[in-house]
């Protein structure tokens, strides 16, 4: 009989897997994502450990639970962990802030390009046979020169920043509470404002975890801000933006393009469809965070730092609640 047992609500990598299994754990894969599969399952296996990517944690799922030790999420944000309820069972909650950061931090500068070049507009009218489009690309750019704007400068926001500053030549400016100048270098200028940010840069991109302050925090007013040909770039979460009004300015010409990873709702629902239909915005399916070293990195990290838990050792990297 195995020592410990670990519930994964996503299917893990084989690295993973063999971390558990060499350290006397079973597991156990969830048959359907959905919170009623969960909380039967787990009141039927028992878990010492959930591992997780973006599926939610409930309070009903931990209350499911009678042993529950540790809850892993293979990844930077917390939202969809229950983190109140986590902390008042405590529960320790572990994940991988660093794992998948590079990846992200490529995966918006990659938004940037293809806004810069107006990708979606040029590949549907090539796919229409119109390969004169070449000769009309008003507002399109090389980054080199232009202004790339950080809202929220930890750790992913970074790693961008030095790709476009010494790899294109971008000048970066950002806005971030918790960060002084003297800690950031000459890496980015930090502004008094966020408004300012909005308000200077080509380029605007969301770093920040959703807590209540930044919930549904961005919309209207801040891309009316924005330069008429600026874009946003969403690779955090899209429950930081209010979508009906990102749509509204996309369409009435407020905001001129945006790159986004994330949505308001995942998997997208009819309220979000009419994006597909629009020219001037890029979509990628919440994709950021998963490239083959990234999953590896987290599923790695998150895995060793549960078997620490279960063992009753401190993990490496232990989850607070977010604060901005």
């Amino acid at each position: 009989m195995a020592k410990f047992k670990v519930y994964y609500t996503i299917e893990l990598n084989e690295v993973a897997t063999h971390i558990f299994e060499s350290n006397d754990f079973e597991v156990k894969l969830c048959s359907h994502n959905d919170e009623e599969t969960y909380v039967k399952e787990l009141a039927e296996f028992q878990p010492d450990a959930i591992m997780c990517r973006t599926e939610p944690i409930t309070a009903k799922m931990m209350d499911t639970c009678k042993s529950l030790k540790v809850i892993g999420k293979q990844g930077a944000g917390l939202d969809n962990i229950d983190m109140d309820h986590a902390h008042a069972k405590d529960i320790t909650v572990v994940y991988a802030p660093a794992g998948n950061a590079n990846a992200v931090a490529e995966h918006a500068v990659m938004l940037m390009l293809m806004c810069a070049k107006r990708f979606t507009y040029v590949d549907r009218q090539f796919r229409g046979g119109n390969f004169l489009v070449r000769m009309g690309m008003e507002h399109t750019y090389e980054l080199g020169g232009k202004t790339l704007g950080m809202i929220g400068c930890g750790r992913i926001s970074q790693l961008a920043m030095q790709k476009c500053k010494y790899g294109f030549g971008m000048n970066v400016i950002g806005y971030d509470p918790y960060l002084t100048q003297d800690k950031i270098g000459d890496l980015c200028e930090l502004k008094a404002t966020a408004k300012e940010v909005w308000e200077q840069a080509d380029f605007v991109s969301v770093h920040l975890p959703v807590v209540p302050s930044t919930e549904h925090s961005i919309g209207r007013e801040q891309f009316s801000w924005m330069k008429p040909t600026a874009s946003f770039i969403n690779c955090a979460r899209g429950a930081l933006i209010k979508e009906n009004e990102l749509v509204e300015c996309l369409k009435d010409g407020t905001l001129f393009q945006a790159g986004l990873d994330v949505f308001e709702h995942e998997p997208i629902q009819e309220s979000s469809r009419e994006l597909f239909n629009l020219d001037n915005v890029i979509m990628t399916p919440h994709m950021a965070a998963t490239t083959e070293q990234s999953v590896l990195n987290c599923c790695t990290s998150v895995a060793n730092d549960i078997v620490a838990v279960c063992n009753g050792q401190e993990p490496k990297v232990k989850a607070q609640k977010p604060k901005f």
